[in-house]
């Protein structure tokens, strides 16, 4: 299933290439499909499997804030 993602704190292209290798390097069943900075979200791929807290940690971890899963 296809989630939106709205994140804070991305300010760079190499904080969008950053967020894209954590998800899909440290979380199994997650697939990025778009980053958009602007507009802070990223659209992901990912199984039911997926653990939301853990997609929060991953984020934070990287010094973001994901505000909302949609």
């Amino acid at each position: 299933m296809n989630k939106k993602l709205l994140i804070e704190g991305m300010s760079c292209g190499h904080c969008v290439n950053h967020l894209k290798t954590a998800l899909t390097e440290d979380i199994e069943g997650i697939d990025v499909l778009e980053v958009n900075l602007e507009d802070k979200y990223a659209i992901v791929k990912m199984d039911d499997s997926v653990n939301p807290e853990e997609l929060k940690n991953v984020i934070e971890e990287l010094g973001f804030e994901l505000k909302d899963i949609q």
